[in-house]
């Protein structure tokens, strides 16, 4: 017997964008099946190897679950990831409930950058394990991380320490996925574009993917990006302070050839990081992003309108044109991927993790805004209805 089945439900193919009607079977945490609407009442599609012992596509009846949900024609997609948070509650200004973030379909979160090797190890005890949102971190090059407004890290070259790196690597073995570091003008001051180098040498020697804040970053954005390996995240890609991303025809025409070599450009919303003219200029010219985040904190999360959670910002970019496919798969399996847990979640298949979230489409009117106060009116937008994380459902909407 299963532990839950979700019937009722689309599921949506995150290469084609091609829609389905199917129920999931839950077992143990794990997706067991995945049955399409013409064969409820007389087959199991998609068994696990534990499940149909070498018996795929033989005829199965109905499983019975201990618990059913009705999706009622909600899209079930894979529990969300938002690759950009910052969750160090209790050492950071910024720092927001991992858990709140559940309310949003998301079922993991990474921490970027709140926390340096000095102050990791406080963060991980207090604010990273143990909760129900899964959870991974980016560690910042500064010791101190990013404790809060008004507060700039150091990043000079005798502050950012590779032997304090590799100590934290090697006491939380995997649980570092990259290494962050902020180039914005009134942190780098005069040392300009010399952290980001550093950050890109400390990564390829530890093996991890660099994360890049670029709000007014101190060179052009293209320049930036350049200086990037493949792999690595160009964040804050659409901000509109002082060097951005559609500046010139020659900058984008830069970031596009970042982007085509391999560097992944992420939005990081948050509250002063999204621009409209910037953005929809960018994605005029093909530079739609590889991940979509929300750079959630207590100042920006379902506090305000300029990025509210993942859900409205991934919404925000349904409007703007992004295949609905495009838009998933940016806060789903390419997060995943870059996390190295696509082996486990991001994925609505059989053997994956039962991590999923339900979501019903708005097609009334909604009002989207940036971090200048430009308003879009968009059409649809993605509203979440409940999130499962492991099998176990952890939020619903009432």
């Amino acid at each position: 017997m299963l532990d839950l089945l979700v019937q009722n439900v689309i599921l949506l193919d995150l290469n084609t964008g091609a829609e389905r009607t199917a129920a999931v079977g839950v077992d143990r945490g794990f997706i067991s099946c995945v049955i399409p609407a013409g064969e409820r009442d007389n087959a199991a599609a998609d068994q696990t190897a534990a499940s149909n012992s070498g018996n795929a596509g033989t005829a199965q009846p109905m499983p019975e679950a201990r618990r059913t949900i009705d999706g009622q024609g909600s899209y079930l997609f894979p529990g969300l990831v938002d690759f950009h948070t910052h969750l160090f509650r209790h050492g950071s200004q910024f720092g927001i409930d991992a858990d709140l973030l559940l309310s949003s379909g998301v079922t993991t979160a990474a921490d970027m950058g709140s926390a340096g090797w000095v102050n990791y190890p406080a963060m991980y005890e207090c604010d990273l394990i143990g909760k129900k949102v899964r959870t991974g971190s980016f560690l910042n090059i500064s010791p101190i991380g990013q404790p809060g407004r008004g507060i700039s890290e150091p990043l000079d070259a005798g502050a950012v320490s590779e032997e304090g790196i590799d100590k934290i690597l090697a006491e939380y073995p995997g649980k570092v996925r990259g290494l962050k570091v902020r180039l914005s003008r009134s942190i780098v001051k005069e040392l300009g574009t010399g952290p980001l180098r550093r950050a890109v040498e400390l990564g390829e020697k530890f093996g991890l993917p660099v994360c890049v804040h670029t709000t007014d970053p101190p060179a052009p954005t293209d320049e930036v990006a350049a200086m990037l390996r493949p792999g690595d995240i160009y964040s804050h890609t659409y901000q509109g302070v002082g060097h951005h991303s559609a500046e010139t025809d020659e900058v984008l025409k830069g970031m596009l050839a970042a982007q085509e070599r391999g560097v992944l450009i992420e939005v990081g919303n948050g509250r002063v990081n999204f621009d409209f003219p910037v953005a929809e200029k960018c994605i005029e010219a093909g530079l739609l992003p590889d991940i979509i985040s929300s750079d959630a904190t207590p100042q920006t999360y379902h506090n305000g309108p300029a990025m509210w959670d993942l859900a409205r910002v991934a919404s925000k970019f349904l409007n703007m044109g992004m295949p609905i496919q495009d838009v998933v798969r940016a806060v789903t399996s390419t997060p995943a991927r870059v996390l190295r847990m696509d082996h486990m979640i991001g994925t609505v298949a059989p053997g994956f993790e039962a991590d999923l979230a339900l979501f019903r489409m708005k097609d009334d009117p909604i009002t989207f805004c940036d971090s200048a106060g430009n308003e879009r009116i968009g059409a649809e937008g993605f509203v979440p209805v409940m999130t499962i994380r492991s099998g176990r459902v952890v939020w619903q909407q009432l």
